[in-house]
């Protein structure tokens, strides 16, 4: 039966695809007519994906966990978009209240239809509120402390990641990171064998894959957020990479 549901998924050749160039295929997710069921699943199965594979936990605790320390009594206030079911922010919400800290997530998600299922995965976290909206609406929702994001960018074309970093540099009163996917010949063979293995029933072992070739390289961001700054482009484990930027004084 999961071979059958699988099979009427589009098909890209399992290893030997071309990543010299960043794909622009619609994923299926972003779709207006895509399967509900399997959507939702994608949602829930992001939790266990990005534990694995994302390094957004990690880069948060490196990068903005020492500035929230820094003030342990105020209430930070962190925008995440493209924040799917939220889970990223669940994980952010336990290490803050693990070290005594006060954070006040709005969870941004562009895709309306994820905002019933982030409402009920996020039930028992008050600190994290879902709303239905983009990174490119920051002009109505003001200021935060920080701008997050993970695995959002290679959602977008290149004026369209410029101008987000751009809106974020304005918008973030103390900074923002940006963390996605680096387009990877191995990151797309090792996702590609453990999706296959382990994630059935939804979007992600299509969504996924399609997803490394859509990412970005260093160097491509470099050369398209040329004149931004100050910004920092790095490279994190695994085969990802992430912007980090405060607003200029």
């Amino acid at each position: 039966m999961e071979a059958t549901r699988r099979s009427a998924l589009p098909r890209h050749p399992l290893f030997f695809v071309n990543l010299k160039d960043r794909s622009y295929e619609e994923e299926l997710m972003d779709r207006s007519d895509a399967d509900s069921a399997r959507l939702k699943r994608t949602i829930e199965q992001f939790a266990l994906l990005n534990r694995l594979f994302s390094s957004a936990l990690h880069l948060f605790k490196r990068v903005v966990l020492p500035q929230l320390q820094t003030d342990p009594g105020r209430e930070w206030t962190i925008l995440d978009f493209g924040s799917g079911g939220g889970d990223i922010d669940r994980d952010i919400v336990r290490l803050c209240r693990k070290k005594g800290l006060k954070v006040k997530i709005t969870a941004l998600d562009l895709d309306a239809r994820v905002l019933p299922w982030a409402v009920e995965l996020c039930r028992g976290f008050p600190e994290i509120t879902p709303m239905a909206g983009s990174v490119f609406d920051l002009a109505g929702l003001g200021d935060f402390d920080f701008i997050i994001s993970n695995h959002t960018l290679h959602h977008f074309d290149y004026a369209q990641v410029r101008r987000a970093v751009e809106l974020c540099l304005v918008h973030a009163r103390k900074g923002f990171l940006l963390n996605d996917l680096r387009r990877s010949f191995w990151a797309y063979v090792g996702y590609t064998i453990f999706t296959g293995l382990f994630i059935h029933g939804s979007l992600a072992f299509y969504d996924g894959r399609l997803s490394i070739r859509r990412g970005f390289t260093v160097a491509e961001l470099e050369t398209e957020l040329a004149g931004l700054g100050p910004l920092t482009i790095g490279r994190a484990l695994p085969a990802r990479l992430y912007l980090w930027g405060s607003r200029p004084l």
